[in-house]
C-alpha cells in the first residue's frame, strides 16, 4: 500500500506476484527471487483509471470489455523514459532512458542501477551507443516486431564506494583502466573489450522484440523484450525474447542536460540491448552495502 502524493494522499494498493522464467522448461520448479510489475486494486488505484472501473463493475457473467486503441506506430523513434523503480532478478534495480535515430537507425540510452527497490541509492550508470536493425512482424509473439541490436561503445559511472572499490581491483585490462576509476566520472570500457566485473563484452548483439501502445492518456509506450531469467542475454535467434519488461513512455519533447542530470539521481532512466551486467557480482555488491550498514 502506498500513499499518491500526485493524487491528494489517495491511497493505492498493489500487488507484487513472483516473477515467471523466461524458460518454460524451468517453470515446473522455479521458485521467484523477483517480482511481476505490480497489479493495481481495481478499488484503490491511481485516478483517473478508466479500465479500473469497467474491471470493478464486470462480473462473471458481465466481464469487462475493454475499449479498443488506436494502433500506434510500429517502428522505434524518439527518446522514451522509465515510468518507475523497475525490478529484475537478483535483486538488481534500474531505469532506463532511451534515445532511437530512425533515419540511420542508431541508438544511444543510460541505465541507471540502484541498490534499492525505491531506486534512491545510485550504484553506477552504463551510457551506450550502437545499431538496430530495420523490425519485421514477429511469427511467435502477435503484435510483436523483431530486430537486432548490436552495441558497439560502453561507458560506465560508478556511483557508490562498493562499485568503485570492484573497478578498481578488477584485473588489468579487463574493464578500463584499473585504479583510475572516481565516482561520478565515466570511463570508456571498449577500450578493454567491455568489463568482466560487470558481465560485459563488447562488441555484443542481442536479437530483440518490441511493440508500442497507447495508454488511456494518449501517451505512446514502448515495450521492449524481457531479459532472461538466468541472467544470460538473448544473443541468438533461439533465445529472443517472447515477453515484455515494463514499459517506457515517450518523452514529450527533446530532453535537456539538467533534465537528464536530474533523472539520473531521481526516479527516471537502461537499455534494451546493453548487455546485463552480471547478477552475481551485482549481488554481491549488494550484499556487501548491506553489511557495511548495518556496522
Amino acid at each position: 500500500k502506498q500513499y499518491n502524493g500526485q493524487q491528494g494522499g489517495g491511497l493505492v494498493e498493489k500487488l507484487f506476484l513472483g516473477d515467471t522464467h523466461t524458460d518454460r522448461s524451468e517453470r515446473a520448479h522455479y521458485r521467484p527471487n523477483g517480482y511481476q510489475q505490480a497489479l493495481q486494486s481495481a478499488l484503490h488505484h491511481v485516478h483517473p483509471c478508466h479500465v479500473c472501473g469497467i474491471i470493478y463493475n464486470a462480473n462473471e457473467h458481465q466481464p469487462p470489455v475493454l475499449p479498443r486503441t488506436p494502433q500506434p506506430p510500429g517502428h522505434l523513434r524518439g527518446e522514451w523514459v522509465s515510468s518507475q523503480c523497475e525490478v529484475r532478478p537478483n535483486v538488481l534495480f534500474l531505469t532506463r532512458y532511451l534515445t532511437f535515430h530512425a533515419d540511420n537507425y542508431t541508438w544511444e540510452g543510460f541505465y541507471y542501477h540502484y541498490a534499492d527497490p525505491l531506486c534512491k541509492q545510485p550504484t553506477f550508470a552504463l551510457r551506450a551507443s550502437g545499431y538496430y536493425t530495420k523490425g519485421i512482424s514477429s511469427e511467435r509473439v502477435k503484435g510483436g516486431t523483431e530486430l537486432v541490436f548490436t552495441v558497439n561503445q560502453v561507458w560506465v559511472k560508478p556511483l557508490s564506494q562498493v562499485i568503485l572499490q570492484m573497478l578498481n581491483t578488477s584485473r588489468p585490462k579487463s574493464c578500463g583502466v584499473a585504479g583510475l576509476w572516481a565516482i561520478g566520472e565515466e570511463q570508456d570500457i571498449s577500450v578493454t573489450g567491455g568489463c568482466t566485473t560487470l558481465g560485459i563484452s563488447l562488441p555484443h548483439t542481442e536479437y530483440e522484440l518490441f511493440k508500442i501502445e497507447q495508454d488511456s492518456h494518449s501517451r505512446l509506450l514502448l515495450y521492449m523484450g524481457e531479459r532472461p531469467t538466468d541472467g544470460s542475454s538473448p544473443s541468438t535467434p533461439q533465445k529472443r525474447p517472447t515477453s515484455y519488461q515494463p514499459p517506457l513512455i515517450q518523452c514529450s519533447g527533446e530532453l535537456t542536460e539538467p533534465l537528464k542530470q536530474r533523472l539520473s539521481t531521481d526516479n527516471a532512466p537502461s537499455l534494451a540491448a546493453l548487455p546485463r551486467p552480471h547478477p552475481w557480482a551485482l549481488l554481491s555488491a549488494f550484499i556487501v552495502v548491506h553489511i557495511l550498514r548495518q556496522n
